[in-house]
């Protein structure tokens, strides 16, 4: 069973800079923070409401990370599911036919880990993680100011067949479904959002605040624009996330 978003997955040039922005201009504390030699990078984990947003720098040049950088520049990477038994939730995943990246459970920031392989998730890398026992699955609010109560709200992504995509999410990794094109876990949504192009995978991320008016001043340096929602922030100020804020409901 997959219980919540554990994280979505953000690649950086330099960790410092992507703490720069998710530490110090959006008031996120970091909760664990560490190399990790298999995977080839420097990562950081910074709770978000009922997640974490993960940000990894690659220090080797042969890593997965590293290639994607290279390929992809700055962005978005992988959503990350927690299940209370990943070697289970693996094995799920195995008799259901989706191709793995690990044939096993290995070590990570998160936890005992594992990847699915993309090219089965509708171009959506996707992550399972078991926390090490003890380790909070919940988190407060972050502090005081006009980002308070920032929290992740929803993960979009492109499909090729958007209401595709989230049946084979509903019915294959028992996300709950919300709408022809939505399903969530732990109170956060994955929207898939249909694009005719080739792409498909992570597009953007949704956030929540409590004061939507004192948010949009405090965050001008990074190119707000007002929607019919909330504002976006540029991508290229965010280090390639594409960012809309609303109000929290």
């Amino acid at each position: 069973m997959l219980t919540r978003v554990h994280h979505v997955g953000l690649v950086v040039q330099r960790l410092e800079d992507g703490l720069a922005f998710w530490r110090d201009a959006l008031g996120l504390r970091v909760s664990k923070q560490a190399t990790v030699p298999d995977q080839g990078v420097r990562a950081a984990l910074l709770p978000i409401g009922r997640s974490e947003i993960e940000l990894l720098e690659p220090v080797t040049a042969n890593g997965g990370v590293a290639k994607f950088l290279e390929k992809r520049g700055e962005g978005l990477h992988h959503v990350c599911f927690e299940t209370p038994d990943v070697s289970a939730e693996l094995e799920r995943a195995r008799a259901a036919g989706f191709p793995l990246i690990d044939e096993a459970p290995r070590a990570g920031l998160a936890g005992t880990i594992c990847f699915l392989h993309p090219k089965g998730t509708r171009g959506v890398l996707v992550e399972f993680a078991t926390p090490p026992p003890g380790e909070a699955s919940h988190h407060g609010a972050p502090g005081s100011g006009p980002l308070a109560g920032l929290a992740l709200a929803e993960v979009t992504a492109r499909s090729r067949d958007a209401a595709a995509a989230a049946e084979l999410f509903a019915s294959k990794l028992t996300l709950e479904r919300l709408g022809t094109n939505v399903v969530a876990t732990g109170g956060v949504r994955l929207h898939f959002v249909a694009d005719a192009a080739d792409s498909e995978g992570l597009s953007g991320l949704v956030l929540e605040v409590a004061d939507l008016a004192a948010a949009r001043p405090a965050l001008s340096a990074f190119g707000p624009s007002a929607d019919t929602h909330g504002f976006h922030l540029d991508p290229g100020r965010c280090h390639g996330v594409p960012l809309r804020i609303q109000r929290g409901t």
